[in-house]
């Protein structure tokens, strides 16, 4: 009768350190998971970097193949933005308020 509890005991025993030795590859497992996702966390904020950059140097191309060439063009462009200025003015006038 005695023989029966103690193999149950050592069954119990050896299906406690293969629970440990699986917590333990679940653990290392975690951070490995952690750090592909740190890594992969870097890699989305540089392309973002990347695309505002890019989006700038857009805006920057597009600026210069509309500016005007001539005197009266540029006359005529400073004019504008005289008008745009003085209605960002009024409205920042208004909010204010």
């Amino acid at each position: 009768m005695e023989a029966k509890p103690t193999h149950i005991a050592q069954e119990i025993k050896l299906k406690v350190l293969r629970l440990i030795a699986q917590k333990e590859q679940l653990l290392e497992q975690i951070q490995l998971l952690i750090q592909e996702n740190n890594a992969l966390k870097s890699e989305i904020q540089q392309q973002k970097n990347t695309i505002e950059t890019l989006q700038t140097q857009n805006k920057i191309v597009k600026l210069a193949e509309i500016l005007p060439s001539t005197d009266d063009d540029k006359q005529e462009l400073k004019k504008q933005l005289n008008v745009y200025i003085k209605q960002i003015d009024e409205c920042i006038r208004l909010l204010s308020e």
